[in-house]
């Protein structure tokens, strides 16, 4: 296989892989919102990440950033909470400074929810690629007996 053709390979999967670990995480931050209506648990990213690297790992692919798409996708209720919180905040009668710098808070939260959620998803592709290469070892041990 060509240099191309597996570096295509490795990104398709690492995207195929990273939909499949963020979907899997969507519903549970979604519910997690959902349940408070003030807080988006991205606890469940770090589940669907050890998906991701668990299946990476075991499909030969690289796991480079693929925690990244997982926290993207996974860690989508965010936006609901900034939309929620948007609404709630557009109905003050107040200065426009006070708008203003409500609007950069809100932006501020939205980048640090996702790059949280990514670090998060991070940790556990690395977690799940371990654990593939527990899983393997321990397989490739008992057959060489």
């Amino acid at each position: 296989m060509s240099g191309l053709s597996l570096c295509v390979r490795n990104r398709l999967l690492r995207w195929k892989y990273g939909l499949i670990g963020g979907g899997v995480a969507l519903p549970c931050t979604a519910v997690s919102y959902w349940q408070t209506g003030s807080e988006v648990s991205v606890a469940a990213v770090v589940f669907g990440g050890i998906l991701t690297g668990y299946l990476l790992t075991r499909s030969d692919s690289e796991t480079t950033r693929a925690g990244i798409q997982v926290g993207i996708v996974g860690g989508l209720p965010i936006l609901w909470a900034v939309f929620h919180t948007y609404v709630a905040v557009a109905g003050f009668t107040q200065p426009e400074w006070v708008t203003l710098g409500q609007g950069m808070f809100l932006t501020v939260f939205t980048v640090a929810g996702f790059g949280i959620a990514a670090v998060v998803g991070e940790i556990g592709v690395r977690i799940g690629t371990w654990l593939a290469d527990t899983v393997e070892g321990r397989r490739n041990h008992g057959h060489s007996n």
